[in-house]
C-alpha cells in the first residue's frame, strides 16, 4: 500500500456543480484504479490524500497534475503503508472552513473533519487533514 498527499489551488471559481463533477470523476477513476482517499476543499485550495498500489497512485497523480481545474500542485507527503485507511471510499469529499476564502454557494461546510476520518489514520495524516486551512498561491 502506498499513500500520497498534495495541495493545489483551484483555477478560477469552483461552483457546487463543478465540485460535484470533480467528485464523480474521482470516484469513477479511483474505483477503476483501486485507489481510495479523501479530498478537502476550502473554497480556493484542495488537499487530497490518495492510497492504493504504488503504481496506480502514481499514475493517478500524473493524471491529476494534468487537470486544468487546479494549479500550483505540491506533493507534501509520500509513504508506504501496510494498511488502507479509506478502504470503502474511492473518494470522500469534505468542504472545510478557510480563513481566506468562501466555499461555493450551496455547499455544506464540515465543521469537524475528524468525524469523517478513520480512527486508525496515522497521527501525521490526521493532523494534516484536521488542520488544513489555506495556502498562499
Amino acid at each position: 500500500m502506498y499513500r500520497i498527499a498534495y495541495v493545489s489551488t483551484a483555477h478560477g471559481d469552483i461552483s457546487s456543480n463543478s465540485l460535484q463533477k470533480i467528485l464523480e470523476s474521482a470516484i469513477e477513476n479511483n474505483r477503476a484504479a483501486k485507489v481510495t482517499g479523501i479530498m478537502l476543499f476550502n473554497g480556493s485550495n484542495f488537499l487530497q490524500l490518495l492510497e492504493g498500489p504504488q503504481e496506480n497512485v502514481e499514475a493517478m497523480m500524473a493524471k491529476i497534475c494534468k487537470d486544468k481545474r487546479h494549479r500550483n500542485i505540491v506533493v507534501i507527503m509520500r509513504e508506504k503503508s501496510v494498511t488502507r485507511e479509506f478502504e470503502d471510499n474511492p473518494m470522500l469529499l469534505q468542504t472545510v472552513k478557510s480563513s481566506t476564502s468562501t466555499p461555493p454557494e450551496g455547499i455544506r461546510v464540515t465543521d469537524d473533519v475528524s468525524l469523517y476520518l478513520p480512527s486508525s489514520l496515522s497521527p501525521h495524516f490526521r493532523n494534516l487533514l484536521e488542520n488544513f486551512d489555506t495556502i498562499k498561491a
